[in-house]
């Protein structure tokens, strides 16, 4: 019976494949991990939500007229009003104030004195126009005030 001789393993055995092997699979993983870092780049910048201020535009002219921007600030006290189906108001940010017509919607707690993102461009009139109206508010909730004459909930199920 013959028996073959150990041999001494090469290059390829000891070391899990030839070097060119090898490189191809580096090259491979490295375009892998770069795909995923540019996806996971591109999602995060993406849903940021940041906003320029009334001081950003008019002073540091950071957009530019048609330019569509996200406008932030505090709604100027008793500056709202409602000419020909637009809304109009001054957005201020303590230093700055810039007249806002708004064309879109307007959610039910927009009042005086409330943070409000907008979201439009900056029109050759100098004013912005916006078609999107958020509203800033903490997150509080607070039922509303237990009336007196309210009847109670016993009465209303035709409990005693």
């Amino acid at each position: 019976m013959r028996t073959r001789a150990a041999t001494a393993p090469g290059p390829e055995t000891a070391t899990g494949g030839s070097p060119a092997t090898r490189w191809k699979l580096f090259v491979c993983l490295g375009v892998v991990v770069a795909a995923l870092a540019w996806i996971a780049v591109r999602g995060l910048t993406g849903n940021f939500v940041y906003y320029l201020t009334p001081t950003d535009v008019a002073v540091e002219h950071e957009a530019t007229v048609g330019q569509r921007i996200r406008l932030g600030g505090y709604v100027v006290e008793g500056s709202i009003s409602r000419p020909h189906d637009k809304l109009t108001f001054d957005v201020s940010d303590g230093s700055q104030t810039m007249t806002v017509v708004s064309t879109g919607s307007v959610p039910e707690m927009f009042t005086d004195g409330q943070g409000v993102v907008l979201e439009g461009a900056l029109g050759p009139d100098g004013r912005f126009h916006s078609d999107t109206l958020l509203i800033k508010h903490n997150g509080e909730y607070r039922p509303p005030e237990a009336d007196e004459d309210a009847p109670d909930r016993a009465d209303l199920a035709g409990g005693s």
